[in-house]
């Protein structure tokens, strides 16, 4: 609970120059948080389906794109030293941000629930393994999630610790993963694989932007700590760029040797035994707190309904029903929605700072500007659907919907400030 509430404090002011540290550090951090279950998984289903050769191109370029997303975004967070939180209550208004963090609640709630399922599934392979217990696969999400919400109430500090070590270990296991897998087949034979199909291009590079786009936008929380625009860069290309074409790329290699999607299977096949189980377990276990303790945050700040603990258990609750249900069924799909509906909240604050230079972030020009600031609500919310709407029609311009619907909100949003007469820096709408 303490927590919760030193965060939220901590998220209303801005962060000392003196606390500020490298773009190395930070991009560091944002690798460790590229290395998740979903994304490895994501990372084989585009390998079975386009062969990696394709897969890898479609890596490399949604990782470019996150990069290039994320520069602007960082730079809003090193000048303001505001979290994305302030930062959206200062561009869509207070109850305008009830909305926004309304929106965040629901995607990051649908990767808690995404992730338990994965966790659950892993802990079910390795029961049938290691072990002559086997119980339902829908009792090792129930449980793994009740060991995660309880964890995200009482010890996320400690666990936030542990992560600075699992994930490092992770990275280690799955490096180790690849090097051995390339013993058995070589990377000329992978190349020479086709995928199974019925994934194109533009599906595959939404589906890794989606993969990331909720953190490219909420990269001020980061890159408030940042020193100097180029650091922002820097942590940018190396967290977004270098960070997430490796993870990708590293998930691809085993699963089209070894035929297996399941991380556990084939770490299993590989010997990794108990090392597998217990790096994937923390490592997922840390991401899973923090997706948990984000959506309560979220959700706390849109609906401030009872208390930190009671948002946390009866979020984690509906998202372990989800996972049971079974939601990762659909990761793609839901990846590509991210990428659709996410960007356009980047695309207004983005227009704000630099195209109208509203700059003046101090609590005093907040308690000024309207509760609501109407334009940039709808514009978000118009652009989200609208490009939604554009891609799975096939009338997608760019044909890679995030950049749709990031420069759909942009553009309209400077329309509309300008139709309406708010041109001058610092003046309401």
């Amino acid at each position: 609970m303490s927590d919760a509430l030193a965060y939220d404090a901590d998220a209303r002011t801005p962060v000392d120059a003196a606390e500020a540290v490298s773009g190395f550090q930070i991009g560091v951090v944002l690798i460790g948080i590229s290395i998740t279950l979903p994304l490895m998984y994501s990372a084989g289903e585009l390998a079975q389906a386009m062969g990696l050769e394709r897969a890898a191109v479609a890596t490399i370029i949604g990782a470019l794109i996150l990069s290039f997303m994320s520069i602007p975004a960082a730079i809003v967070g090193a000048r303001t030293r505001l979290s994305s939180y302030m930062i959206i209550e200062h561009t869509f208004g207070y109850v305008g941000a009830k909305v926004v963090n309304f929106g965040f609640g629901v995607f990051l709630l649908g990767w808690y629930a995404v992730t338990a399922e994965l966790f659950g599934r892993t802990l079910f392979l390795a029961a049938g393994e290691l072990s002559t217990l086997v119980l339902p696969e829908w009792v090792y999400t129930v449980v793994s999630s009740a060991i995660v919400t309880v964890t995200t109430i009482y010890g996320f500090k400690a666990i936030d610790r542990l992560a600075l070590v699992a994930v490092p270990f992770l990275l280690l296991a799955l490096a180790g993963v690849v090097f051995l897998s390339l013993r058995e087949t070589s990377l000329t034979e992978l190349r020479l694989l086709e995928g199974a199909g019925g994934m194109d291009m533009p599906t595959a590079i939404s589906a890794v932007i989606g993969g990331a786009i909720v953190g490219v936008v909420l990269t001020p929380d980061l890159t408030r700590y940042a020193r100097t625009t180029r650091d922002c860069v820097t942590a940018s290309f190396l967290g977004q760029g270098v960070g997430m074409s490796i993870a990708y790329l590293i998930g691809m290699v085993p699963v089209l040797v070894w035929g297996e999607l399941e991380p556990m299977t084939y770490m299993l096949l590989m010997g990794f035994g108990i090392i597998a189980l217990v790096v994937i377990v923390f490592a997922t276990w840390t991401t899973n707190v923090i997706n948990l303790y984000s959506t309560a945050l979220a959700a706390r700040a849109s609906l401030p309904l009872g208390s930190y603990r009671g948002m946390v258990i009866g979020l984690g609750v509906l998202g372990t029903a989800a996972a049971v249900v079974g939601i990762s069924d659909n990761l793609i799909d839901f990846l590509v929605a991210l990428g659709l509906l996410v960007p356009p909240i980047a695309g207004v604050y983005l227009a704000d700072f630099f195209v109208f230079a509203r700059r003046d972030y101090s609590e005093a020009h907040l308690s000024a500007r309207p509760a609501l600031r109407l334009n940039a609500v709808v514009v978000a919310l118009g652009a989200g659907l609208l490009s939604t709407w554009l891609f799975f029609t096939g009338a997608s311009i760019t044909r890679i919907g995030a950049l749709d619907s990031l420069f759909l909100a942009l553009l309209a949003y400077v329309a509309l400030e300008y139709l309406s007469g708010h041109r001058r820096s610092g003046e309401s709408s």
